[in-house]
């Protein structure tokens, strides 16, 4: 059937349509190979300058202990990797303590176990002690962790498949092991390096390079956890912050007593966080030290405790102390068997020695203390009220920072 020019025109059109579409199509099919061709070569030449380094395998506070476990590989771009990253093993190996076979430190836990709930690992250094790597540790129930004493955070070295903890020799300051000859006798093997400590707070999978970290000093044979009630904390202070602890006598003075200690905020059995107990690390002096200021700081009116926390601890160096204990307190550091020689040297020497006062005089600190100690005066009815109402006042501000977090 012949069509009418009006058919055929509307039959053209269509066509023509159709052709129209077909070619942009072709030219949207084109395009996009070309792109994906192009984004092809382009994943290819940036997967060629992939490089592996090492990375954070986990969070790490600032001042901690750094061992090789805390340590991984991750393929990254060339060009985002910093100049100075540590790329390799070798590099690595140098940061590390060792022993002489060239088995590394890790951290473990040290714990008593009178209860003999782990059979197969045998005393540290035969001293009653046994010693956990941190993944056999945190593998036990909570019931088994609850039954054991005296658990530590240490650094180890597994030799003759038996873990030995890294001791401190304060007359050579060096770092050794005893390592165990199979027949139950140990011989002292001195490292060569002292162990890693992060400067600043490191999040997993941070690009590692040698300015984050510094050499410091591990765990003494006296080292003991403490927990203390009578400290004013800071309304923002947290498990694993760093602080002094200061003591403020009532006419103004300021002394540290201890410094540059990680703390704890113990968990409740509802799971919320104490707003008043903290958990350190102390050594024997340091506790005798403790003890001492606590007893004074109840003698004087209008005294306060309290601590203060660092900003950087990793990059801060920790303050020296000023407190000097009454003299009851020196003579039982001086006969104290569980003190090292260098704690006691130290701590008879801050007592012996004069301190500059604000004014510019000397005087021997305790006499200030002493003085406010035996005095028959009581403190200014002022100075009690606003030292109770600040106590007062950062423990309920302490309160609701905790209840703010969600615990």
């Amino acid at each position: 059937m012949a069509m009418n020019p009006m058919q055929r025109k509307a039959n053209n059109s269509f066509l023509l349509g159709i052709v129209i579409t077909l070619l942009i199509t072709g030219a949207i099919i084109v395009f996009l190979i070309f792109q994906v061709m192009n984004l092809n070569e382009t994943i290819s030449e940036r997967e060629a300058t992939l490089t592996s380094i090492y990375v954070m395998s986990d969070d790490v506070k600032s001042g901690q202990v750094i061992t090789n476990e805390l340590f991984t590989t991750m393929q990254v771009f060339s060009d985002t990797v910093p100049a100075n990253a540590i790329e390799d093993m070798t590099m690595l190996d140098t940061y590390f303590l060792s022993d002489e076979l060239g088995n590394q430190a890790y951290t473990g836990y040290k714990l008593r176990d009178d209860n003999n709930i782990i059979t197969n690992i045998p005393d540290a250094n035969g001293d009653g002690y046994k010693i956990l790597s941190s993944d056999d540790y945190e593998g036990l129930s909570e019931t088994d962790r609850s039954r054991f004493s005296e658990v530590t955070t240490v650094q180890y070295i597994n030799r003759n498949n038996e873990n030995c903890e890294m001791l401190y020799d304060a007359d050579l300051d060096r770092y050794y092991i005893l390592v165990p000859d199979g027949d139950g006798n140990y011989t002292k093997e001195l490292l060569e390096t002292m162990p890693l400590i992060a400067k600043i707070d490191l999040n997993a999978n941070t690009v590692i390079t040698p300015e984050m970290f510094t050499e410091g000093q591990l765990t003494s044979d006296d080292l003991r956890t403490q927990e203390y009630n009578v400290i004013v904390p800071q309304t923002q202070l947290m498990t694993d912050d760093y602080i002094d602890v200061r003591l403020r006598l009532p006419d103004g003075q300021d002394l540290i007593v201890v410094s540059h200690k990680k703390i704890t905020i113990p968990e409740m059995e509802d799971g919320t966080l104490s707003t008043t107990n903290l958990l350190m690390d102390l050594t024997e002096d340091e506790i005798l030290t403790m003890s001492c200021a606590i007893v004074e700081s109840y003698q004087m009116n209008g005294s306060m405790l309290y601590a203060t926390k660092y900003v950087e601890p990793g990059i801060q160096d920790a303050a020296t102390p000023t407190y000097i204990p009454n003299v009851q307190t020196i003579a039982l550091v001086r006969n104290d068997p569980n003190i090292v020689q260098t704690a006691k040297q130290e701590l008879i020497s801050r007592y012996n020695d004069d301190v500059a006062t604000p004014n510019g005089d000397t005087q021997i600190i305790r006499d200030t203390i002493d003085s406010a100690i035996n005095s028959n005066e009581d403190a200014a009815d002022s100075v009690i009220e606003k030292t109770e109402d600040e106590i007062s006042s950062l423990q309920d501000e302490r309160e609701t920072y905790i209840e703010s977090m969600g615990y």
